[in-house]
């Protein structure tokens, strides 16, 4: 009975090892997601206008199409925005974090410097977190806002005012 029960919690060890990677690849952070992924409906009228795929906005395709490159580049500066900010303050967090591990080796024996390392290294990566944090909301709103954007223009069009447009854009894991 004990080598069953062992190889039963060997078993559900690697099962478990194996789904971490596919539930941490299931979330997305601020600006992994592509263009088409975050405006799906937009990025196909935009790409149906662009191929003449919508005869009944020929007369209104050159506005339309300015909208999408407006709504493109907005999209593009905004996610090269937060993917740098995450970048740059995890690799700031992470340095961070290193320097208590060296000021204060296992066992913790709770030197002063140790203390005073842990003290001022904590209070930096809660401001860097707190910088992370801002740079995702600054992201989901400019997202947002753009989207807003994009629709009130297409559908100021008499020719585009019956076109379905993309959901509210939801927060999702920084």
């Amino acid at each position: 009975m004990p080598k069953r029960l062992l190889g039963a919690t060997a078993i559900t060890a690697t099962v478990a090892a194996l789904a971490l990677p596919a539930i941490a690849s299931a979330t997305t952070r601020a600006g992994d997601k592509t263009f088409q992924q975050t405006y799906p409906v937009a990025s196909r009228l935009c790409t149906e206008v662009a191929a003449g795929k919508r005869p009944h906005l020929k007369s209104v395709a050159t506005t339309v199409l300015a909208d999408c490159a407006a709504l493109q580049t907005n999209f593009t500066t905004a996610q090269t925005a937060v993917v740098t900010a995450r970048t740059t303050l995890r690799a700031q967090i992470a340095a961070d974090a290193h320097a208590i591990a060296l000021a204060c080796p296992k066992p913790h024996d709770g030197t002063p410097s140790c203390l005073s390392t842990r003290h001022t290294q904590h209070a930096a990566i809660s401001a860097l977190r707190a910088q992370l944090l801002a740079a995702v909301h600054v992201y989901y709103k400019a997202v947002e806002t753009n989207r807003r954007a994009f629709w009130a223009a297409i559908k100021a069009l008499r020719p585009a005012r019956h076109v379905a447009a993309d959901k509210p854009i939801k927060v999702e894991n920084s």
